[in-house]
């Protein structure tokens, strides 16, 4: 019996320490962690909006309460020139540019909160952007309505439209909320 207790145990003893050798790399990984800054957590937005050298400037140019939203998930769309604003909006049946004259040339963007089921909901983007790799970084506020006061019973889909940098060495845009997550992401059809 003693014998068959000895072999028991050093078979545990030997995948005791084959498990032990199989941890040590994964425990070496997760030591390295806070050196690396991973895309898709907090502390990587955190980074990318506190660097100078990656900030860009977002200028705001005009908000809507209707934008006529698909569906109830955050969208943005990135668009090459006025032209094709003026073709997104005809495809809306909307009008978001300003009444007060034309759009420069330059890049734009139409971020959309979604559908709601009622009013008090709004969308406001910083106008610090950041650019890293050939990404542009945008951070947003999403507003809701008090749950303590009213708001009108009427369906609406906030979005939000900004002129973006004039620099063009970004390909994807991504969409981060004021807790640092991603809401929306874009990038361009390819050919």
């Amino acid at each position: 019996m003693s014998g068959l207790l000895g072999r028991a145990g050093l078979l545990l003893a030997v995948a005791g320490l084959g498990a032990c050798a199989q941890v040590v790399p994964v425990a070496e990984g997760v030591a390295q962690l806070p050196r690396k800054a991973v895309e898709g957590t907090a502390g990587f937005f955190g980074f990318i909006f506190s660097r100078p050298e990656l900030s860009v400037e977002v200028v705001e140019v005009s908000r809507l309460q209707h934008c006529q939203s698909s569906g109830r998930e955050a969208t943005l769309e990135v668009l090459a020139n006025p032209i094709a604003l003026a073709a997104w909006e005809q495809a809306r049946g909307l009008k978001l540019t300003p009444a007060s004259g034309e759009l420069p040339v330059g890049l734009y963007a139409v971020a959309e909160m979604g559908e709601r089921n009622t009013g008090g909901y709004a969308l406001v983007i910083s106008r610090q952007g950041a650019v890293k790799d050939d990404t542009l970084y945008l951070k947003a506020t999403f507003l809701s309505p008090s749950v303590s006061g009213m708001a009108s019973q009427a369906l609406t889909s906030p979005c939000t439209l900004v002129a973006l940098p004039t620099r063009s060495d970004f390909h994807r845009a991504v969409l981060v909320d004021q807790s640092d997550r991603e809401r929306a992401r874009w990038a361009p059809l390819s050919p």
